[in-house]
């Protein structure tokens, strides 16, 4: 994969619903790749399936019994990093909830949770938690503040960036954090598999990050990076996926071969396959 100018990079294909190929093309003054969805004026129809997995409820197969053990260490993995940032104030607001895991977790908490989710089964979904819900951002009322919003791995999906950054810039509180995680472009496994790499994700996923990418699009929006954490377990569930898309055979022990080496190569690179990032405000004194 050349990341070096602007120009088309390859088609990826839409393994979950469609089995259409949506070509990715690179940004080389934004830093990042963009999904050319075309015509397409309903990306909805490409949620709808019960194999998504930000959608899942209940775990039907071994690996979903072992998506569910990961889900729930990750849980807690994303509290340790919020919970220093929360200093009394309670207001949490998570962007792209899904079916509200994360959500019932933080409001288990003791955290005034808040979720917006537009899918609207995950929405009703969320509702039914007991988690007071949007079904878009535009709908929060722009005097509510928040100590911390979070949008774990959503931010690719976010069709209007400078219009949804602007908005989270205006409900976040001044001195609270922002934590985005998001696939990495450059990390080992996004070149090793090229086009089968499963966090490409198309059409969903609309944007594809390289960290110097996401830092400049915040900063452009008035944010600073201050820390990131790698996810370690995304580079083995990512490679174990882009191994079932090659149709490969035992795609789990040679995704988890790849995922390991992806990780091993990161300790010196940084890039890992995805990593947590944290934002504050620029705020002028």
């Amino acid at each position: 994969m050349k990341l070096n100018k602007d120009n088309f990079l390859f088609s990826a294909k839409d393994n979950l619903i469609s089995k259409k190929n949506f070509d990715i093309y690179w940004d080389s003054n934004k830093f990042f790749a963009w999904t050319d969805i075309k015509k397409e004026k309903d990306l909805s129809k490409y949620y709808d399936s019960k194999k998504y997995d930000s959608f899942k409820q209940k775990p039907s197969k071994i690996i979903d019994y072992l998506y569910s053990l990961v889900q729930t260490l990750m849980l807690k993995y994303k509290w340790s990093i919020i919970r220093p940032y929360i200093k009394g104030k309670k207001n949490s607001l998570d962007i792209g909830s899904g079916v509200g895991v994360f959500g019932k977790y933080c409001l288990k908490k003791g955290l005034k949770q808040v979720v917006v989710e537009s899918n609207l089964k995950a929405f009703k979904i969320g509702v039914d938690k007991g988690l007071k819900s949007f079904n878009s951002l535009k709908k929060i009322p722009l005097n509510y503040r928040y100590q911390v919003i979070t949008l774990w791995h959503s931010l690719e999906h976010i069709p209007n960036l400078n219009e949804t950054l602007k908005k989270i810039n205006t409900v976040l509180n001044n001195d609270g954090i922002l934590v985005i995680a998001v696939p990495n472009l450059n990390s080992f496994d996004s070149k090793y598999y090229g086009n089968n790499w499963a966090a490409f994700d198309v059409p969903r996923h609309l944007w594809h990050f390289t960290e110097k990418g996401l830092e400049l699009l915040l900063s452009e929006s008035n944010f600073l990076l201050i820390k990131s954490y790698p996810m370690f377990m995304d580079a083995l569930y990512i490679s174990y996926l882009s191994e079932k898309h090659k149709k490969s055979y035992f795609p789990l022990i040679k995704g988890i071969i790849v995922g390991f080496t992806s990780n091993i190569k990161a300790f010196f690179s940084k890039d890992f396959s995805s990593k947590i990032y944290i934002f504050k405000k620029k705020v002028n004194h």
